[in-house]
């Protein structure tokens, strides 16, 4: 039995329904309902701005924009002339944009390390165990500490 082909709503091209992903553009899923990147809440509106649910924004920064840069602040100013002192912690991309270098790699745990010290605020006048500094109830049997 044929299957039809149906265009990818990403790039129109016309692809079996039942792809993992677009072979043209690479979107993942590409006839899955649009969900919130933050809660994965479906989007049921296209037109929506921000997420109902958790507030995040929906519409995604366009490609190649510097991830510090506040939504909307490049789009309609001209870009800013070229300096000749650039800053020393980033480097200037070709639109004059400031691109911040990763940060540095973190070094690994060492197996030797103390685990830190938890304080404690008692013992559970209901079993005994230590009770963790600031709690309310026992997590062993659930007496209330006081």
């Amino acid at each position: 039995m044929p299957t039809y082909k149906h265009p990818c709503p990403y790039c129109d091209k016309f692809i079996d329904r039942a792809v993992a992903a677009c072979p043209y553009c690479g979107q993942v899923d590409p006839f899955a309902p649009k969900r919130c990147q933050n809660c994965r809440k479906i989007v049921e509106d296209p037109a929506w701005v921000t997420c109902p649910s958790c507030g995040q924004s929906l519409i995604a920064p366009p490609p190649g924009a510097a991830t510090t840069a506040a939504a909307g602040s490049g789009a309609a100013s001209p870009a800013p002339a070229a300096t000749t002192a650039a800053p020393a912690t980033g480097t200037t991309a070709t639109d004059g944009t400031l691109v911040e270098p990763p940060p540095p790699p973190r070094p690994p745990l060492s197996p030797n390390a103390a685990a830190p010290v938890l304080q404690s605020q008692g013992a559970c006048s209901g079993c005994g165990a230590p009770l963790p500094a600031g709690s309310h109830f026992c997590t062993i049997c659930g007496t209330v500490a006081g």
